[in-house]
């Protein structure tokens, strides 16, 4: 009965490592780099699919395939004063968390994909801040 107990709970340590091994946070998360193809970490992330009027730049991520992604680095706004085609180009730093972790078609694929973005300046502010804190993650094919 003793060997039968042992046996047992062996194989419950074994099966409990094999779930653990197989959580969501391990499986691989894709970004929409530049609206139409899926990028595991990437470098840049195009916000403005429209105009290309947002975009995050030089990306460092300390955190990834977890339900919130984190990283640093710059994010490029165009300046619509006095108008988007007069303005200038801008850049501020940024952190970033990117969330929402939905199956979305991209790239002709269907990945686990980072579907929001959220934006947090921590030294010179963009005007308008309170309309560039939070993205939707678009991938457009």
């Amino acid at each position: 009965m003793k060997r039968l107990l042992i046996a047992g709970v062996g194989v419950c340590l074994l099966g409990g490592g094999l779930i653990a091994g197989s959580a969501p946070g391990q499986s691989t998360v894709y970004a929409p780099k530049d609206c139409t193809t899926p990028k595991v970490e990437p470098k840049r992330i195009l916000l403005a699919c429209g105009d290309a009027g947002i975009e995050l730049k030089q990306m460092r991520w300390n955190r990834w395939n977890t339900a919130k992604a984190k990283g640093k680095g710059k994010v490029t706004i165009q300046i619509c004063d006095p108008s988007c085609a007069e303005g200038p180009v801008k850049n501020y730093k940024v952190k970033v968390t990117l969330l929402n972790i939905k199956n979305a078609t991209c790239g002709g694929q269907t990945l686990p994909m980072y579907r929001r973005a959220h934006l947090r300046y921590p030294d010179k502010k963009p005007p308008n801040t309170n309309t560039l804190r939070s993205f939707q993650l678009a991938c457009n094919s």
